[in-house]
């Protein structure tokens, strides 16, 4: 796929089509020709420059068309990130979208418009917050990454990305709740219905939370890999705050009614957390 996107250096012709004027038949002077490109450049900006993916083989003339505004909202970027920003939410969405072909010429499109509108703001003097940089101005971070030893660096760009937070589409977010509805009410009797001094740890639960929120993770298009690390995650997170908690409320000393584990109150923190993995972590 050859993507076309509106750059400064596009033909006259592809900016007419674009802007609804006619090429002219005879270019009479560079100074005609440029102040032409000039105002057509400035048109195409102005529309929010956006980017259509077009097939080299023949096929569909147009597959993919991306503007501006919608391809920050599908970056899930604000309009000042930086190029490491969107250089990071392009990696995290082709991760996220494994081998489909259509949503991977979508991340590209949107991508390539968010970066050609940035740079052409750049060059025309209209960036003025002096946080937003750009590939040739690199953070700490990333110096200090460049000083790095050529093996190291390359063992730290095979490192799998960090995990990345997104709102839960609706459907996501009620099958995740129910399930953490009722697996949280089992723990909760096996808690209540042990003696005291008795404590075993509800496995059976947590093992069938673990199991749905690697469902739920494939479902987002996440290697098995990956949905098995971040709920891994959820749970080790959700767990240590329960751990914390179980230590203020020493509930084998002190128990809340019949609640006596102090298993039952930490695997309740390892539910939420394992809960909020799988709805919000990608």
């Amino acid at each position: 796929m050859n993507t076309i996107c509106a750059r400064a250096a596009c033909a006259t012709v592809s900016w007419s089509v674009q802007s609804g004027s006619n090429p002219p038949a005879r270019v009479g002077s560079r100074r005609a020709f440029a102040k032409l490109s000039t105002k057509l450049k400035k048109k195409s900006l102005d529309r929010g420059l956006g980017c259509v993916t077009r097939a080299s083989d023949g096929g569909s003339p147009e597959s993919t068309t991306m503007d501006y505004q919608g391809a920050l909202k599908f970056l899930g970027l604000s309009e000042n990130a930086s190029s490491e920003d969107m250089v990071k939410a392009k990696n995290q969405m082709t991760t996220r979208y494994g081998d489909q072909d259509e949503k991977l010429k979508m991340v590209e499109a949107a991508y390539d418009v968010v970066l050609m509108r940035s740079l052409m703001k750049r060059s025309q003097g209209e960036v003025s917050d002096k946080t937003v940089k750009y590939a040739d101005v690199l953070s700490p971070g990333a110096a200090v990454k460049q000083k790095l030893p050529p093996g190291l660096r390359d063992m730290m760009n095979k490192l799998p990305p960090r995990p990345a937070v997104e709102a839960p589409d609706p459907e996501t977010l009620t099958q995740s709740g129910i399930a953490l509805g009722v697996l949280a009410a089992l723990v909760l009797a096996q808690g209540c219905s042990q003696p005291p001094g008795v404590d075993d740890a509800p496995g059976v639960q947590l093992s069938l939370a673990m199991i749905g929120s690697v469902w739920l993770l494939r479902k987002k298009n996440l290697t098995l890999t990956r949905a098995i690390a971040l709920s891994v995650l959820g749970l080790a997170a959700g767990s240590a705050v329960g751990g914390v908690v179980e230590g203020w409320l020493r509930v084998d000393l002190v128990p809340l009614g019949a609640l006596s584990s102090p298993s039952a109150v930490v695997s309740e923190f390892g539910l939420v957390g394992i809960f909020a993995a799988s709805a919000f972590l990608f």
